[in-house]
């Protein structure tokens, strides 16, 4: 978590607003143990709708979204802004969407939430979820949850005509929600069922797409490697690789190196650990499918990767497996 005494005025209001809405503290402290309690707080609130559902992703967003009054609404085009400005700016008179054709344009704008002025407690849409696909449609599923998660932590504030999620958004609260909606999009007791009969294979991006096809087609790969690896019962951890510079050089030279992604309890315990930046090693079969395209699933030596200030990760035999995406490859590293 970030020093207390580095955070803006308002992100400590909104720390505090989350935790006095969920009953969990007076005030936000600095330390992880309130962002554990955020999430089973967040979670609590919605266990009592996923008894008798279907172990879907999607179907989990919708049940959520219909019991906490949240309205998706998806913009492709502007005529689907056309259509929203009718019915919310128009015949509902929110005079917040004035402002989505502006929002949407921007391609750093990755979702917004209304909550509208003029709804009644029993209208279905007094929140809505406006979901920017004019780009892609990658995070939609991701999207889907965050909104939730604001929903369920956040106490309503009608005198703020919406809130902004932005691509990649650092901003400590928008990173606590993250954590909200991941623990949510992949509820362990739907998600779970899933994962378990899998676990005595080899952890592959075969069965990532097994499981991303049975649970959320919608989801993305990413996020869906990163909750299989957070379930996994054996050290894991999941990386993307792409052609960056190195941080303390001139940026004329580009290598292959890691961004971690996901690392779960027993990966740290084993001190199984990939660095921002990190090199990825020619000889190590992620360097080969970035070459070649062709996925890749071996066993490997952790003694290979290197650091650049010296020394290796602590040596293990490891599964590897990888993934080309484009100009980048998604990769998993676990332990037997």
């Amino acid at each position: 978590m970030r020093n207390a005494n580095s955070r803006t005025l308002e992100t400590s209001l909104r720390l505090d607003a989350i935790v006095n809405h969920l009953g969990i503290a007076k005030h936000w402290e600095d330390n992880g143990h309130m962002e554990v309690d955020v999430i089973s707080a967040c979670r609590d609130k919605v266990s009592s709708l996923l008894t008798k559902i279907e172990p879907k992703g999607e179907i989990l967003a919708q049940v959520i979204a219909t019991h906490f009054q949240v309205q998706f609404e998806e913009v492709r085009t502007n005529f689907d802004i056309d259509k929203l400005e009718e019915v919310y700016l128009y015949g509902k008179k929110e005079l917040g969407f004035a402002q989505v054709r502006e929002e949407i344009a921007s391609p750093s704008v990755d979702a917004l939430l209304f909550q509208r002025i003029n709804a009644t407690s029993s209208d279905r849409d007094r929140w809505v979820a406006i979901l920017n696909l004019t780009i892609t449609e990658d995070r939609a599923y991701w999207n889907k949850f965050h909104e939730l998660a604001h929903r369920l932590a956040e106490p309503p504030q009608p005198v703020l005509p919406f809130k902004r999620q932005k691509v990649n958004d650092r901003d400590e609260v928008e990173r606590l929600i993250d954590l909200v909606a991941g623990s949510i999009a992949f509820h362990p007791s739907l998600f779970s069922p899933h994962v378990s009969p899998l676990q005595k294979m080899p952890l592959s991006f075969e069965i990532v797409e097994m499981v991303r096809q049975a649970y959320a087609p919608t989801a993305s790969l990413l996020s869906v490697t990163n909750a299989i690896v957070s379930a996994w019962p054996r050290p894991a951890l999941a990386f993307v690789a792409s052609m960056q510079p190195k941080r303390s050089g001139d940026g004329t030279r580009l290598d292959l190196r890691v961004q971690p992604q996901s690392r779960n309890k027993l990966a740290v315990e084993a001190n199984l650990i990939l660095r921002p930046n990190m090199r990825v090693p020619i000889n190590s079969a992620v360097y080969e499918t970035f070459r070649t395209g062709i996925s890749s699933l071996v066993t490997e030596s952790t003694n290979i990767w290197t650091f650049s200030t010296g020394g290796s990760i602590p040596i293990h035999p490891i599964t590897l497996a990888g993934i080309s995406l484009g100009e980048r490859v998604y990769g998993i590293m676990s332990l037997s």
